[in-house]
């Protein structure tokens, strides 16, 4: 095997977690060499990536839209709601792929590589990433994001629920938005099978990220999804297609299922993002946790350590996720339930708070004493 140039660190994939921590390495003044591949830097704006925060947003600076209130809707509850410790943020993929190249291109030990990658292999000691060009890099540590782990066993997999989505940013001829207020869950009350609802992000009185998004096992032909977007512009917001400009589309598929977790893809190469299991199994959120990971990961390097694989989330965190999914999984009917109470009896602060794992013991319980506790019962005597 000819191996074409030896790295002390190889980050394969360059999606939100690669850049993440080469961004992080960059910045801590990492002195090893480091190689960072994907088939191409273009930095298109093909995701959004959204999260909330109670302190100092990382990537503060290509931050594209912050909101401080919201709509949600579900079943016969419907309400405005201002977030006070929190800020729910949006960022572009293209702007934050942009913002991270820029600073990597400044520090002479950092490479990109723009080629396919075949496989991978190790031993003890090294691991090698193969391209499709046929060429081969060596590492101390590979991190990858774009291989599934193989060790994973899916016959463990209880609940292999996928939150899919198609979404459509347009451009209105005519103010339609309250640009101060994004719509974090507009249920389907009427869908089956699985759990619809719209989720609308607006930029401007005119500009508004639209996407219809379903947590299911089995996602939706394009034109469901096209369909129910525009049914709720036209019945929601007065809106045919003779009012606005469709600019750009996305369509993800993102993992809520309770997968064992496999941090690592063979010796010495380590898995991260949502192959890594930093996707939340309930939520489908991701950003703050990678962010959370490859931050204490970069300083790790940065200071001589092995690295530290990603963790998984407590116990009790883990445990709220499997009966979440349950109800997803077995009762549109529960799971609507779930979240009208949930919404209506709790603020979005202690919900984020929450949902970000970051409560104690009375706050869970506050929480867990807020929702249908039938469904609950039911979620715990099948998961004892």
């Amino acid at each position: 095997m000819k191996i074409e140039a030896k790295y002390d660190v190889i980050i394969a994939g360059g999606g939100l977690s690669g850049l993440s921590l080469a961004w992080y390495l960059a910045k801590g003044n990492y002195k090893g060499e480091v190689l960072v591949t994907d088939s191409t830097f273009a930095p298109t704006n093909d995701k959004t990536w959204c999260f909330w925060s109670n302190k100092e947003p990382p990537f503060r600076d290509v931050i594209y839209k912050k909101w401080k209130k919201t709509w949600v809707s579900v079943l016969d509850y419907s309400t405005f709601r201002y977030l006070n410790e929190y800020s729910y943020y949006c960022i572009r993929s293209g702007d934050f792929r942009e913002y991270v190249l820029r600073e990597l291109k400044k520090h002479k030990n950092f490479d990109l590589l723009e080629d396919n990658i075949l496989d991978f292999s190790s031993n003890q000691s090294k691991a090698v990433m193969l391209t499709k060009g046929g060429d081969s890099y060596i590492a101390n540590y590979i991190f990858q994001s774009i291989m599934k782990p193989k060790d994973l066993d899916r016959s463990q997999i209880k609940y292999p629920l996928i939150q899919h989505f198609l979404g459509w940013e347009i451009k209105t001829y005519e103010p339609a938005f309250d640009p101060e207020t994004f719509t974090i869950m507009d249920f389907d009350n009427e869908f089956e099978p699985g759990v619809g609802f719209m989720y609308v992000l607006p930029y401007t009185q005119s500009k508004a990220l639209l996407e219809f998004t379903v947590f299911s096992e089995d996602v939706l032909k394009k034109k469901k999804y096209k369909k129910k977007i525009k049914h709720y512009l036209l019945h929601e917001l007065g809106l045919d297609k003779d009012h606005y400009e469709i600019r750009r589309k996305e369509y993800g598929e993102i993992p809520m299922e309770d997968r064992p977790h496999v941090p690592y893809y063979d010796k010495n190469i380590i898995n991260l993002g949502s192959v890594g299991g930093q996707t939340k199994p309930s939520t489908g959120y991701t950003f703050t946790r990678i962010q959370d990971y490859t931050q204490k990961l970069a300083q790790n390097l940065i200071q001589g350590f092995e690295p530290l694989p990603p963790q998984q989330s407590k116990l009790k965190y883990r445990y709220y996720d499997l009966l979440l999914l349950h109800i997803l999984s077995n009762s549109t009917n529960d799971s609507l339930r779930v979240f009208r109470s949930l919404f209506k009896k709790n603020n979005f602060d202690d919900i984020f708070r929450f949902l970000g794992e970051d409560t104690n013991l009375r706050q869970d319980l506050k929480i867990m004493s807020s929702v249908p506790y039938i469904p609950f019962f039911k979620a715990i005597w099948k998961n004892l």
